[in-house]
């Protein structure tokens, strides 16, 4: 009876589980609703009363736990009668579905039939099946109250609502009803699996479904196929239910089909599918095979008995796997000893043959071999290389597959020829048809790679694709035939079974085969209509085989590269033979020629051995070329990942390295380079491959026939190889170096993987400590902190216990403020913190400290929580625990992930972080596999820069494989993983398990509440399939220690260690022989016990011997396996992991600047910002040698270190020393980069040329441009330079070495093209003007120019500008081939295109464009036609100071004595002339402006061109204005001149009168000015005779209307200056009053020596110090001030727009 109640019991809570028909479920959750619906209170309290009900213990294990039971029922009632009747209601269903009657309910009128079931009936058939599950299908088995909570949340859901807790379907009527093949309700076995995630996973599945439920018990009653189901979902499981109901049910049915609903209608497939809940994932689970080899593309299938296929396929991936080399360089990171470990030799086929046994026959897992039979494989295949084997076994199987289907086809269409042939045996075969032959399927047979499968498919596909059609409907007739004998043959025995027996014959049935459904080789094969078919229908086949070499005998000479077959000639010219051909298609002998070439051309290009010889050619000669396109010129800079191989010029494809290709084929897709594969390939003997083809194809005779028939051969092998093959095998190299490259990406995202989780957890001890909190055999506490560089965001601190749950944590909201702050407030908060981390340290005790190294401040914090160890060490008795800084990447993605979420949903994302900071360090396998999960957020991890290339699914595989390879390593103890959620996502990961096997085994230990104690419980309690068992057992650790006496079970200490249940009697044997046991009195069990306590006894085991003695008993090798054991004896299930390490400086610098070797590097062009200059204090011989500066001008003293001048006396200077005030000298600037690195350029670093004062060239916050020199790790620290020469780095010394193919020429070719087209632009770029004035034409620079010619001198045209459309330009005519363009700004303008009403030349304002030409274009050009008619003016010299000299010379040669002087205009600066003279031995040259006032020489105004010479001649010795003592320091540069107490010095209103004569009318206002001694009014106003008082040491301001054309502002002007002869009295550096001609005459010299005197009496430095060069002075600052530092080489500090 008991029996009976145990099995319904178990069916009616099934039913609970199967989702509920919405009208039952509205109907519950409306009257939850009426009780409240919104009071959070009576929601938890329903929760608590729902738990209670749920009894998790088994049911048949004891009277106590039965008893129990029913206590917790009798509490509920008394703790809330309100909600009596409403829970009793789900006990009324119990009642009913399990009794047969009907119950009044009290509360509920629900629609209840009194119907007397037959599952009584039904049940009784599988009693024992049943037993063994009671306790997992009767209640909801959960380990903690955290399931019950959430699975019983779910009875209150609405239908529609998916709670984020997840929700459980709701009881179902219609569950029972809906039963198996064996006819048992699917509820039941929906049942058997209730809880099927570990905790974490399924709160995961409740957030995708918001139910809590399995499919196994849900949909397995349908045996239709996986795919069908997914189509058909309602229709599908109404049929069957109706089926498998009927004659059982009759009165339920109909009633229940109308609102029966699957899971298929409410949830949608991927969801089903994500949460494995789909028939196929069932179906998945209850297999016993290893779950990865279900899954494999190509199912792992075991080989026929007899079979040789083992022996074959060995051979074949020995080949494919291990020996084939790669097209591209794969191994470039490997050293020497790592790529001789990749070789394997020949004997690697018996171990790659007998790991294919274990897998396919034997069904065992890679891990399994590589731990348990190492024999067989080792040394030559590691875990890696059986995984290599695993996949190859799919490629295997799949090309296996494949040939199969092909030879299918292969013998269809022989036989199809035979019964053609045979209808007429004696016929001569046509010319069309190319029969099979035995050679054809041993050549399929033969086919070693998909490429030459598809080679064959292709060839039979161009002979036979036009018979496929007719093949089929015969290969179809002949079956239909068969069936129709069949079934004539099974009427004819029917009946004689019918005359034997003396019964009735079977009524008489028409035979009648019905039409199937076409094959799908039917469907694919679609008529041909190319090219060849026009050829074959034509006839051509008969010519075609008239060129005498069949393709098949051309491909055999080509294979052995020599003429193998001769070429058998045609006697008749190809001409002749044509005209046989002529028809409607090909109307004259040629077109026949052209079309049979090209059908020859098809047949040789798709002879598979053609194919196969040149595409190995191909592949190893193909070289690629590189050329950017017009946007990857400007886009591949130097930190551009191909920017090494910007152009390429015929690199061998075998010398790419790595994932190179993918990078050109990334930057091709992003239409930054055009890559392009060679047309050619070399040859053996000559440089081209087609040549030496098309050898083997001719006659080698030379009569005219042979030579027209040699053509057409040699034409078709040409057209074959150019024109088909090798376009082809363009596209299969491609593919084949792309398929390499994202290889060589996926090892790498492996090996970090594995370089993750191959650390051991952190360990440490305290054995001075005798407290038990410091014990840290159970496992470590860790405080993990978290923070962001962020001042307004708290940080976190946490504890986490051993098992990984977090028991304490802290918010630190002042942390990362400083401690030495100057504000009170801040230093009170951080001190507030500090002291909270101390107590935090006190009372929680944590083993070990980890800080996330999210940037540089984690040193600080590290320091902080240093300090406050040591304080507690110093004061009471703790231990000095160390601190760690961890990289917190994984941590940051757990915290934002669904699972980190879920399972701290009321954390902050921070202290989550902090979470996992510390559990990595206790375990970074298990912390890393937190994010295994159904989302695949270990994809979120940064692998590789390249890893968003790679198939997700693919890199998600791949990535798995490295925690399989490690959980297996490190085993998995299964109860831990059942009480602790945490570690749950392991399992999926052991040996022949996976997501689905592993759910379900934590599922079935949860429901029957018991611990897994001794691995054979797998069997017995948990139902694993034998093979299943034998992958997983010995990776199943079960922890002995902690099951002690807690059991009455036979406890098995080897279940703790990594011995496999099949050698246990070995380790017995082992152990019984160490300890020298008799025989009679060994207890093995004990032996092993005491073992353990003393491992060292196993040393003198001969285990080589026992390893003989087994083999000689038929066990096979085991000699390693014995090792094994007794070293695991030694040590239970040793971690193998590696241990934990401090980061390395540099692994510090890379986790805290999240830089790596990839990104930052030496020679890295970075900006960088400025934050200070750093000086070198002058210490005391320095001081004592110090030799203080005084400037003669100003009087004032100069630090010699940190250059400060404005010490009135010396003494000064010494105080400012001894004060320590002098900062000192200034050695480089500092600098902050991005990523939080300190930097500092050296001030010889700054710039090309020499700096004293670094401040001169940068401010502070500025952003500069620099180049990493040097990298210092431990300091997080670079040293930079911002040399122009090291940033342009001409010489490739710092940018990344140019690739050895790197086409230089190409990129030279394309850098003058673009300086050309820019050029081009310069001169182009205008905009149309609507002006109306004679001169003005809209027209280019270039056109303008190219009208002038034509023009007279001094003509002017007026035409738009490019500096936009309020500029307009004016070019006049200085000479022939000289324009000068005048710059006019318009303001006040109408619209864009009208002019201007006010309109300005420099500083200058006009009304109109006619008074531009007559005030200001005129008077130059009347000035430069006089200059051109000067008698010493030289037409041809065009201002080139070589000629000049030449012409100088030549002169003075003839006359010696004389002083030889010429002008010349300047056709580089319009308008200037230059004026060459030669006074002694070096000729000298001087600019003359030409304005509108006359002109401009030497800063004085000449208003004609006799004035101007005869001046020339009486100064031309004199000093030229504007360079002054280039050694003078800024601070004497003042306004202290002595021409500003005299400014009228020798002028009087004669002076002036004569001046004016030269001037324009409108000047004279100034000279009156200037005459009345006005001494403020400006002095350059050009003309103004103010202008001749110029400061001595001012440098001089060129006007607008001459940029950068007088000689003071150019570069290199010492060139221009006049050395003072030595007998001069007057001092070089002192300037000659400037004054007009016109004022000389009328001077009285007298008054002018009395003005020479005063002029002495300032203080100036002596003659030797000022001509000291200015880039010699170690004190003179240069900047931009000076004419003398405008540089057009642009060399100060390169800012962030230079490029």
């Amino acid at each position: 009876m008991a029996d009976f109640l145990d099995s319904e019991a178990e069916e009616s809570e099934e039913e609970q589980e199967l989702d509920h028909n919405e009208r039952k479920k509205l109907k519950k959750v409306k009257a939850m609703e009426e009780s409240d619906e919104d009071d959070e209170d009576d929601e938890d309290r329903i929760r608590e009363e729902l738990k209670d009900l749920i009894d998790d213990r088994p049911i048949d294990e004891s009277e106590g736990e039965d008893s129990d039971g029913s206590e917790g029922k009798k509490r509920k009632k008394s703790d809330d009668e309100d909600f009596d009747d409403r829970l009793e209601d789900d006990d009324y269903d119990l009642i009913e579905e399990n009794l047969g009657i009907t119950v009044e309910r009290k509360r509920f009128k629900r629609l209840k039939r009194v119907q007397d079931r037959e599952s009584d009936d039904e049940e009784e058939h599988h009693p024992g099946e049943e037993r063994d599950a009671i306790a997992n299908e009767l209640f909801d088995g959960g380990s903690g109250d955290e399931d019950e909570r959430r699975s019983e949340r779910s009875h209150r859901q609405e239908p529609e609502t998916f709670d984020e807790e997840g929700s459980e379907g709701e009881y179902s009527d219609a569950d029972d009803f809906i039963v198996d093949d064996e006819g048992r309700p699917i509820a039941e076995r929906r049942r058997k699996k209730k809880p099927i995630f570990s905790d974490a996973a399924l709160q995961e599945a409740q957030d995708i479904f918001g139910v809590d439920f399995d499919y196994d018990e849900f949909g397995k009653y349908d045996e239709g196929g996986y795919e069908e189901e997914e189509e058909e979902e309602e229709d599908e499981y109404v049929d069957d239910d109706g089926e498998g109901e009927r004659p059982r049910r009759p009165k339920k049915t109909p009633k229940k089909k109308p609102t029966k609903k699957s899971i298929f209608e409410i949830y949608e497939p991927s969801e089903l599918k994500r949460g494995h809940f789909t028939d196929m994932d069932n179906e998945i689970r209850v297999t016993d095979i290893p779950e990865r080899m279900q899954l494999r593309s190509m199912p792992v299938t075991a080989v026929p008995e007899g079979s040789d296929e083992l022996d074959h396929e060995a051979e074949w991936i020995y080949k494919q796997a291990f020996c084939k080399p790669t097209i591209s360089v794969q191994d470039a990171h490997l050293n020497a000893e790592a790529k001789d470990r990749a070789r394997k030799g020949p004997q690697t086929v018996g171990k790659i043959k007998k790991a294919l046994d274990f897998m396919r026959n034997q069904s065992f897992e890679v891990p399994f071999i590589s731990f348990y039979r190492k024999e067989y494989v080792l040394p030559e295949l590691n875990i890696n290389d059986l995984w290599k084997v695993y996949k190859f076994d799919a490629k295997w199987c799949q090309l296996r597959q494949r040939k199969e289907n092909l030879l299918a086809l292969f013998e269809k269409m022989r036989n199809y020829q035979l019964d053609l042939l045979m209808k007429d045996p004696d016929a001569p075969l046509p010319d069309s048809i190319r029969v099979i032959k035995d050679e054809d399927i041993e050549r399929v047979k033969n086919v070693q790679t998909s490429e030459e499968l598809n080679d064959v498919h292709q060839h039979f596909m161009l002979y036979y694709s036009h018979d496929i059609p007719a093949m089929q409907e015969a290969v179809k007739k002949r079956e239909k035939e068969a069936k129709r004998q069949a079934k004539i043959a099974e009427r004819k025995q029917k009946l004689l079974e019918a005359e034997e027996n003396g019964e009735d014959p079977p009524p008489e049935e028409e035979i009648e085969i019905e039409e199937e459904e076409e094959n799908d080789e039917n469907l694919k094969h679609a008529v041909r209509t190319g090219p060849y078919a026009i050829c074959r229908k034509a006839g051509l086949d008969t010519f075609a085989k008239k060129f005498g070499l069949t393709p098949e005998h051309f491909a055999e000479n080509l294979r052995d590269n020599y003429q193998r077959h001769e070429v058998d000639q045609e006697p008749i010219e190809p001409t002749v033979v044509a005209q046989d051909f002529l028809g409607a298609k090909f109307k004259a002998p040629e077109e026949v020629l052209k079309a049979v070439k090209l059908m020859v051309a098809i047949q040789v290009a798709r002879e598979p051995l053609v194919k196969k010889s040149v595409r190995e050619m191909y592949m190893e000669r193909a070289k690629i070329s590189v050329t950017p396109t017009k946007i990857g010129i400007k886009m591949i800079d130097e930190t551009h990942p191909i920017y090494t191989m910007k152009y390429l010029k015929d690199k061998p494809v075998r010398d790419l390295v790595g994932d190179q290709f993918l990078r050109l084929a990334m930057a091709e897709e992003d239409k930054l380079i055009t890559l392009t594969m060679s047309n050619t390939i070399e040859g053996n003997t000559s440089g081209n491959y087609v040549d030496e083809m098309k050898q083997l194809y001719i006659r080698d005779e030379f009569s005219k026939n042979v030579q027209d028939w040699n053509n057409l051969r040699v034409g078709s092998v040409e057209m074959a190889l150019n024109e088909m093959v090798i376009p082809a095998l363009k596209k299969e190299l491609r593919a084949n170096l792309i398929a390499e490259s994202k290889e060589s990406v996926m090892k790498a995202c492996c090996r970090k993987m594995y370089n993750w989780i191959k650390i051991a957890p952190y360990t440490c001890a305290f054995p001075e400590e005798e407290d038990d909190e410091w014990d840290t055999s159970k496992g470590l506490r860790v405080m993990g902190v978290s923070y962001v560089p962020d001042y307004s965001q708290a940080a976190f601190a946490c504890m986490i216990a051993p098992d990984g749950e977090c028991t304490d944590y802290l918010r630190l909201p002042h942390l990362l403020k400083r401690k030495n702050s100057f504000r009170k407030e801040e230093k009170a908060m951080k001190e507030a913190d500090i002291l909270a981390i101390r107590n935090f340290l006190a009372t929680k005790k944590p083993h070990v400290v980890v800080v996330g190294g999210e940037s540089r401040e984690a040193l600080m914090v590290v320091n902080d929580i240093k300090e406050c160890i040591t304080a507690l060490v110093e004061e009471e008795q703790f231990p000095a625990i160390s601190v760690e800084v961890g990289d917190n990447d994984l941590a940051k993605i757990y915290a934002n992930s669904n699972k980190g979420v879920a399972e701290f949903r009321d954390y902050p994302s921070l202290l989550r972080e902090a979470i996992s900071l510390a559990r990595r360090l206790q375990d970074p396998l298990v912390e890393f596999s937190q994010l295994c999960t159904a989302d695949d957020e270990i994809l979120c991890l940064k692998y590789h820069t390249l890893q968003d290339q790679l198939p997700k699914e693919e890199l998600l595989e791949n990535i798995y494989l490295e925690f399989v390879n490690r959980v297996n390593e490190v085993g998995v103890d299964v109860n831990k993983a059942v009480q602790q959620a945490y570690s749950g996502n392991l399992v999926q990961f052991v040996c022949g398990l996976g997501p689905r096997k592993g759910q379900a085994l934590i599922k079935t230990l949860k429901q029957t509440n018991q611990r897994l104690e001794n691995r054979t419980q797998l069997v017995t309690a948990c139902h694993m399939g034998p093979k299943v068992f034998i992958n997983c057992a010995g990776f199943i650790k079960i922890d002995t220690n902690s099951l002690g006496d807690s059991t009455e079970a036979y406890v098995e200490v080897l279940d703790g260690s990594r011995v496999h249940p099949e050698t246990y009697e070995w380790a017995r044997k082992m152990a019984v022989d160490a300890l020298e046991y008799d025989d009679e009195d060994a207890n093995p069990a004990g032996a092993v016990d005491e073992i353990l306590e003393s491992p060292e006894r196993l040393k003198d085991l001969d285990l080589d011997a026992f390893a003989e003695e087994l083999e000689r008993q038929g066990f096979g090798n085991k000699c390693v396996t014995l090792y094994d054991i007794r070293a695991e004896l030694n040590c239970r299930y040793k971690d193998l992991r590696s241990p934990y390490q401090s980061p390395s400086p540099e692994k510090m610098f890379d986790i805290l600047t999240k830089e790596t070797p990839e990104t930052f590097y030496i020679g890295k062009r970075i900006e960088a910002i400025v934050t200070g200059i750093s000086r070198r204090k002058p210490q005391g011989e320095q001081l004592d040698q110090a030799n203080p500066v005084r400037n003669d001008e100003s009087g004032l003293w100069q630090c010699p270190f940190c250059l400060k001048n404005d010490f009135p006396e010396l003494s000064e200077v010494w105080n400012h020393f001894d004060a320590g005030a002098c900062p000192g000298k200034a050695t480089g600037i500092k600098l902050r980069l991005d990523n939080g690195i300190s930097g500092y350029i050296h001030i010889k670093n700054l710039s090309d040329k020499h700096v004293t004062d670094p401040e001169e060239r940068v401010a502070m916050g500025q952003t500069v441009n620099c180049r990493v020199i040097k990298i210092e790790v431990d300091r997080f620290s670079v040293e930079c330079t911002s040399k122009s020469s090291d940033l342009a780095d001409k010489n490739h010394e710092w940018r990344p070495q140019k690739d050895p193919f790197y086409d230089n020429e190409a990129e030279l070719k394309d850098m003058k093209v673009e300086d050309e087209t820019k050029k081009v632009k310069q001169t182009q770029t205008y905009v149309k003007r609507v002006i109306v004035h004679p001169s003005f034409h809209n027209i280019s620079y270039s056109e303008a120019e190219k009208l002038m010619r034509t023009m007279k001198q001094g003509e002017a045209i007026i035409r738009p500008s490019r500096q936009g459309a309020d500029h307009l330009t004016v070019t006049w005519k200085v000479t022939d081939d000289i324009y000068q363009h005048i710059d006019v700004k318009e303001e006040r303008k109408a619209n864009e295109f009208s002019l201007g009403k006010s309109l300005w030349i420099s500083s200058e304002e006009f009304e109109d464009l006619d008074e531009i030409i007559a005030r200001h274009v005129n008077p130059m050009a009347a000035y430069a036609s006089e200059m051109l008619d000067f008698k010493y003016y030289k037409a041809g010299v065009n201002g080139m100071k070589d000629k000049a000299e030449e012409i100088l010379k030549a002169q003075k040669k003839e006359n010696p004595g004389g002083i030889p002087y010429i002008v010349s205009a300047v056709k580089k600066c319009p308008g200037t002339f230059l004026l060459s003279y030669l006074p002694r031995d070096r000729v000298v040259h001087e600019y003359v402006q030409v304005t509108p006032e006359g002109f401009k020489y030497r800063r004085q105004m000449f208003g004609r061109v006799n004035d101007l010479f005869r001046w020339f001649k009486e100064h031309f010795r004199e000093q030229v204005p504007g360079q002054a003592t280039p050694s003078t320091p800024r601070g004497a540069q003042t306004s202290r001149t002595p021409y500003h107490t005299t400014p009228g010095v020798a002028m009087n209103q004669e002076a002036i009168h004569r001046v004016a004569q030269n001037l324009p009318h409108h000047m004279l206002h100034s000279l009156s000015q200037v005459a009345n001694q006005t001494p403020h009014y400006p002095p350059h106003t050009p003309g103004a005779a103010g202008a001749a008082y110029v400061y001595p040491n001012t440098p001089y301001t060129p006007s607008g209307q001459t940029p950068y054309m007088t000689p003071y502002a150019t570069p290199r002007n010492h060139q221009f200056t006049q050395p003072a002869p030595p007998h001069r009295s007057t001092p070089s550096h002192r300037p000659t009053p400037q004054i007009s001609a016109a004022a000389q005459e009328a001077m009285d010299w007298k008054k002018a020596a009395e003005a020479w005197a005063r002029l002495k009496t300032t203080p100036r430095y002596d003659g030797k110090r000022s001509r000291t060069p200015s880039n010699k002075s170690p004190r003179t600052p240069q900047t931009n001030s000076s004419p003398r530092s405008m540089s057009l080489s642009g060399d100060c500090t390169p800012l962030w727009d230079e490029s």
